[in-house]
């Protein structure tokens, strides 16, 4: 049983005030398509950095709250760059890295939050993150995760550029690729999606734009 930590006033995050709407609408769209309420896991990805990953991935655990009344656990997996106890105003540590370590157990890095999802940040990765990736797949704190939640929703790194991102993408069910509409080259969107071991479904984040018919495939658009 998770002993929760006190729900502080620095925790009462609510989605609807952090995320932007149409972010929100998107992944509710989205969520349909890669299993809704019987998803048990999600890594969410992107080509390269500022494409919106993090926000992505804070909105699909809020859709999994809103629109399935699920309690997710939103797990920080980006070690290079964290940033969710910054926007969430967690403790950055103990974490993900503590809990691989074997510094800390499950109970002491989950932290909740006031409308309903949990969240475990990266922690202290001390330079070692594909190390780390490699120990967790070894252990049994993902499945531990899995059985104590919903659903588990990662934030990863962007495959481009990382050591360890496929990796990590290999250890979920579903992958969702999101890509800055426009913004994004296409030949590093066909690379990223060409190094998944499955197809990842694309999530178009920014405004409409005339995208290539093979993206459109795989956004569903």
């Amino acid at each position: 049983m998770i002993v929760e930590r006190p729900v502080t006033v620095e925790r009462r995050w609510h989605a609807a005030a952090t995320i932007p709407p149409q972010i929100l609408e998107a992944c509710s769209l989205a969520s349909l398509q890669i299993g809704g309420p019987t998803l048990r896991g999600l890594a969410v990805t992107s080509s390269i950095r500022r494409e919106g990953r993090t926000s992505v991935a804070l909105a699909m655990a809020a859709v999994q709250v809103r629109d399935y009344h699920r309690h997710p656990l939103l797990l920080e997996m980006d070690f290079d760059a964290p940033a969710l106890s910054r926007r969430l105003h967690t403790d950055l540590s103990p974490g993900l890295a503590e809990l691989i370590r074997g510094q800390a157990c499950l109970e002491e890095v989950v932290q909740p939050l006031a409308d309903g999802m949990t969240v475990v940040t990266a922690g202290a990765a001390g330079g070692a993150p594909a190390r780390l990736i490699v120990e967790l797949m070894e252990s049994t704190a993902l499945q531990e995760m899995t059985r104590q939640f919903d659903v588990v929703v990662a934030d990863l790194p962007p495959l481009l550029g990382s050591s360890y991102g496929r990796l990590a993408a290999d250890l979920f069910e579903k992958t969702l690729l999101v890509v800055r509409a426009g913004v994004t080259p296409v030949p590093r969107i066909r690379e990223a999606a060409a190094s998944l071991r499955r197809e990842p479904l694309v999530l178009l984040n920014g405004t409409s734009t005339r995208m290539p018919r093979w993206v459109r495939r795989l956004s569903g658009t």
